[in-house]
């Protein structure tokens, strides 16, 4: 078998992040599309009753979370009885979700004194089921750096789920309309990976120890994770009106989408791409810092234009009553700007079998988190869990650049060398935005606003890559994604001088 040499895999690897980026732009777009309809058929308080629900169904859900995919990725061939295990664990999963959710349905909307909530979780509780059904040969191509299929996948189903969605929000105006959009989508992408990855399921446990060890800790990192990342929305759901929490609720759906549609898709290849480094601590080091570098040059320019085009983009995309939603959203998406150049850390603890680091980060946020953010929502609301929410990623930064130094002895001076290029262009960038914000608040809602809006968000983004890769030829072109970027954009151009 032909042995990948670094370059041919770090070549594979990027364009594994691409597709998954390019469909998860796509699926998020269209989440977007969704989002934005929603939001003028329904008000806030309809928000704020389905982020209740949803913020009890993501923790329960995160908490029993099984790395099934991740666990055999690792295995080069893996078997019938492996895949079989897979299904068989994940439905199990699903079922128990299903069933607690159902037994909390009542406790959980009478702690938020909303009644309502009972057969919103009952309902919800579905869509785990069917995740859990997934077929489990899609890792196949998962091992392949193939995830055209899982973009396939993931349009379809936001897809279908626009129209439902959108379908029942305008015969009903009614709050499900956002819960049937919600289970829409796993029972599409589920029934479609049986389509392009067949498999007759057997129910087995008969290769549970080949997932034991990665679900032990795996489940100990979930519990913290979970609540580390809905922490706030759960207090907040207790002390604020369904109409605000719905505000805040959509502010962090927003800031999410980032990290949802560009940074989790470019991390999902690095477990395969380090996978064949892991014996090699240099060249593990090196693909690190060429991973994080990436990180924060695709993800932070996004952050940081969301973050300063806030007030301009709530004005048109969601009207004047969700105008409070700005100021969150600008703090909001400056906190996720902060740990950008630590998220790899996971997926290398992964790769090197030490779960356990990626436990002990999560458990030392926690640590500091749950304090912080109960007190802050006690003395400054809002306000006082979105200072927290930063202060905790401070926490996650050092102790993510710690376990790094541990795993594989990169150093701290390495890892800041790694990601300084972007994040100095990111200044430029910012001062762009700032000087041209002005010009956009005296402006009223419409298609001109909109373009002059893009227009200064391109030419941000212009700002950001000048400066960027002038420090990357100034630093003598060293490997990472400016390399990537001229290495394509050149082939693309070499393309189109040909065809003339």
């Amino acid at each position: 078998m032909k042995q990948d040499t670094p370059r041919s895999l770090s070549d594979r690897t990027a364009g594994a992040g691409i597709w998954l980026v390019a469909g998860k732009l796509a699926s998020k777009a269209i989440d977007f599309l969704i989002l934005l309809l929603l939001a003028r058929l329904l008000g806030p308080e309809d928000f704020g009753l389905v982020a209740m629900a949803l913020t009890v169904v993501l923790i329960v859900e995160a908490v029993l979370e099984l790395p099934l995919m991740q666990a055999l990725v690792r295995v080069p061939e893996p078997s019938v009885a492996m895949f079989d295990t897979a299904l068989t664990l994940g439905l199990l999963r699903g079922l128990v979700i299903a069933g607690l959710l159902g037994a909390l349905a009542w406790p959980v909307a009478a702690f938020y004194q909303e009644p309502r909530l009972a057969p919103l979780l009952v309902v919800l509780g579905l869509g785990p089921v069917m995740r859990g059904m997934m077929s489990p040969r899609m890792v196949l191509f998962m091992q392949r750096l193939d995830f055209r299929r899982e973009a396939a996948l993931d349009i379809t189903g936001k897809t279908v789920s626009l129209l439902v969605a959108g379908g029942i929000a305008l015969a009903t105006g009614s709050y499900w309309a956002i819960a049937a959009g919600t289970v829409t989508t796993p029972v599409v992408t589920t029934s479609l990976s049986y389509v392009m990855a067949p498999h007759r399921p057997r129910p087995t446990l008969s290769e549970w120890p080949r997932f034991a060890d990665m679900v032990g800790w795996n489940s100990l990192y979930q519990l913290f994770s979970a609540i580390n990342w809905q922490m706030d929305k759960l207090m907040l759901g207790r002390f604020l009106a369904p109409g605000l929490f719905g505000r805040f609720s959509l502010a962090n759906d927003l800031a999410t989408i980032p990290y949802q549609a560009i940074l989790m898709p470019l991390l999902r290849p690095l477990m395969a791409g380090f996978a064949p480094l892991a014996q090699s601590p240099e060249a593990l080091g090196a693909a690190y810092c060429k991973a994080a570098n990436a990180v924060v040059f695709v993800t932070g320019p996004l952050l940081l234009g969301l973050a300063l085009l806030a007030e301009p983009a709530v004005r048109i995309a969601l009207g004047p009553q969700w105008l409070e939603v700005a100021p969150m959203l600008t703090w909001l998406a400056l906190c996720g700007l902060m740990p950008l150049p630590v998220r790899p850390m996971q997926s290398l603890a992964m790769v090197l079998d030490r779960t356990r680091y990626t436990t002990l980060q999560i458990g030392l946020e926690f640590a500091f988190k749950l304090p912080a953010t109960l007190l802050g929502i006690l003395w400054f609301g809002i306000w006082g869990a979105i200072v927290a929410r930063g202060l905790a990623n401070l926490v996650v930064i050092a102790v993510s650049a710690l376990i790094v130094r541990r795993l594989i002895g990169l150093s701290l001076t390495a890892q800041a060398r790694a990601v300084w290029r972007p994040s100095a262009a990111l200044l430029p960038m910012a001062a762009v935005l700032l000087a041209g914000a002005p010009w956009l608040g005296g402006m009223p809602a419409g298609a001109g606003l909109l373009a002059a809006g893009a227009l200064l968000g391109g030419a941000a983004m212009a700002m950001f890559l000048a400066a960027d890769l002038a420090l990357w030829r100034l630093t003598g072109r060293p490997g990472g994604i400016e390399a990537v970027v001229v290495a394509r954009a050149s082939r693309i151009l070499s393309r189109l001088l040909r065809r003339r």
